[in-house]
């Protein structure tokens, strides 16, 4: 499993915490509360213990799932509905994508909630915005997933809205949607940014926090990306609304980091707690193994 890394520059975050803490998951299924060993007995319950104001990304790397037994166990997991929604998937590429992200998803939610896998049941918003269906937990549980170019993610916490976006800055970036899509203040930040690459990688900064935060509230393209502005303060993103009684920026928060070098990942959160939260950031191959890599500050 490779380490998180971490960018230094504006608006990227600094991970800290344990790494290289696994748990490895035999048969398919954790042991509930299973220590951070290898070798464990193995039970058919878990649990992620999921607190108030806690934020958690998970996410798996698609290179890295390709055991057919494993692949057939997430498919055994899928609805009919979801089973033919896959089959209609001609891109093999992308038909592996929306099974692990399922997968991903199933594994995550089952283990916040407490219950198995199979009763984790969703539904979606007109705009497209995931949510578990009324029943599956008692927890007020909310969930947001991404994908890009062999990486997917699920952002987790309670009671709060919340939004991921993920993006691979080895594409290239098309700087004219700034134009058309960004407002003043975020366009006045890519002017000062600096050289080509630094203009690229603020692009990529505010692209993906607009997408998050479009994301947590559930409301698509359909909310004017250039109605509110992001902004750097000590390398903190913060939010600012064209329109005064839009929203209290004060009540969100963002994060930014790099991940497995070349992935700019961006996490919004809604939280009327007084400290900022932290993510704590997981990898893992959903139902074999999973690793503790840090936090998001």
């Amino acid at each position: 499993m490779k380490i998180l890394t971490t960018n230094q520059g504006v608006g990227s975050s600094n991970l800290s915490g344990r790494a290289n803490n696994y748990r490895v998951f035999d048969g398919f299924f954790p042991v509930k509360d299973l220590p951070v060993n290898v070798g464990h007995t193995v039970s058919s319950s878990y649990f992620f213990d999921l607190q108030a104001d806690d934020v958690h990304f998970y996410y798996a790397s698609l290179d890295e799932i390709h055991d057919p037994l494993l692949l057939n166990h997430y498919g055994t997991m899928l609805t009919p509905s979801e089973t033919c929604a896959l089959n209609k998937i001609t891109s093999e590429r992308k038909r592996h994508e929306s099974l692990v992200t399922r997968a991903l998803a199933r594994f995550v939610l089952a283990g916040c909630c407490g219950v198995a896998p199979k009763a984790v049941q969703f539904f979606s918003t007109p705009h497209g915005k995931p949510g578990l269906l009324p029943g599956v937990s008692s927890l007020p549980v909310q969930f947001n997933l991404s994908h890009c170019q062999g990486l997917v993610g699920c952002a987790v916490t309670l009671g709060a809205d919340i939004g991921l976006d993920m993006e691979d800055t080895h594409r290239k970036v098309n700087m004219d949607l700034a134009g058309r899509f960004f407002s003043p203040l975020d366009i006045r930040q890519l002017e000062q940014a600096g050289d080509t690459v630094a203009k690229q990688d603020r692009f990529v900064d505010l692209w993906t926090l607009k997408e998050a935060y479009v994301k947590a509230v559930g409301k698509g393209l359909s909310l004017g990306l250039d109605q509110f502005s992001f902004f750097f303060d000590q390398g903190i993103p913060k939010i600012r609304f064209a329109a005064t009684g839009t929203a209290d920026p004060g009540t969100w928060h963002f994060f930014t980091c790099t991940l497995l070098e070349h992935y700019k990942i961006a996490v919004g959160v809604s939280s009327k707690a007084k400290q900022r939260p932290v993510v704590n950031i997981h990898g893992c191959i959903p139902f074999k193994s999973i690793q503790y890599q840090g936090q998001c500050c």
